[in-house]
């Protein structure tokens, strides 16, 4: 028996009474109700694909190709802006402050998971460390649950110079979603969460892997990378 259609029709019928308050009077009502709404997405699909353009399109070119180059593009741009907003700062890079960021906003980090946060490899991350300890702005000390390991915590100075750096890197972000709505940006960080769910645990495994490797975490017949939603 295919208990995924059957969690599919429980789930068709749970929007169908948030969406009418009540529970279809007969299965032909549901039905209808079911054909109407594939009806209604499919002419919204078509809406959306004919009302956007991008480069290739005429020529057959995938529009998720186009969307993963903007996403590149998009935080280029970003990068641009930071580094004109953190220049006469006590930040020469972003990966310091946003390093800062996390010890400041949730508190102390050991090196290691620090630099697992921010999805930087090792020594690029440890680096990052070497110039906020050299800068004061943070410090090592021994943790309290296992004294052989060491924990790293914002000083005094440190917050101070990430407050007076946070308004401006604000600014940039605001500067960035200008031209959405709010509606847009939720919808905008909807999606992005729904990437970053899918490829931040792969980004955690061994970065050795090879490229073979790496194309069958993704595909559907693995269970341990499969789609969760694909599970139910």
């Amino acid at each position: 028996m295919d208990y995924n259609l059957v969690i599919q029709l429980l789930s068709e019928l749970r929007q169908y009474e948030q969406e009418m308050n009540r529970s279809p009077d007969n299965i032909h009502s549901f039905a209808t109700w079911l054909i109407n709404k594939r009806d209604f997405n499919d002419a919204a699909d078509e809406s959306l694909f004919m009302r956007i353009n991008w480069h290739g399109k005429d020529r057959g070119g995938k529009a998720h190709y186009n969307a993963s180059h903007l996403i590149t593009a998009v935080g280029r741009h970003k990068m641009n802006y930071i580094r004109q907003a953190l220049d006469g700062t006590a930040f020469d890079t972003y990966d310091e402050f946003a390093f800062m960021l996390s010890l400041v906003f949730k508190g102390n980090y050991s090196p290691s998971k620090l630099i697992e946060t921010h999805l930087q490899l090792k020594p690029t991350g440890i680096e990052v460390i070497r110039r906020l300890l050299k800068k004061q702005l943070v410090e090592q000390t021994p943790s309290e649950t296992d004294k052989r390991a060491k924990v790293l915590s914002a000083t005094t100075l440190g917050k101070q110079a990430f407050y007076l750096a946070l308004q401006r890197i604000n600014k940039v972000t605001d500067l960035i979603m200008s031209p959405l709505s709010e509606k847009e940006r939720l919808v905008l960080l909807s999606l992005l969460q729904k990437l970053d769910q899918r490829h931040r645990p792969i980004y955690s495994l061994d970065k050795k892997s090879s490229f073979d490797e790496l194309i069958s975490m993704f595909e559907s017949d693995n269970p341990q990378y499969s789609d969760p939603k694909n599970e139910k």
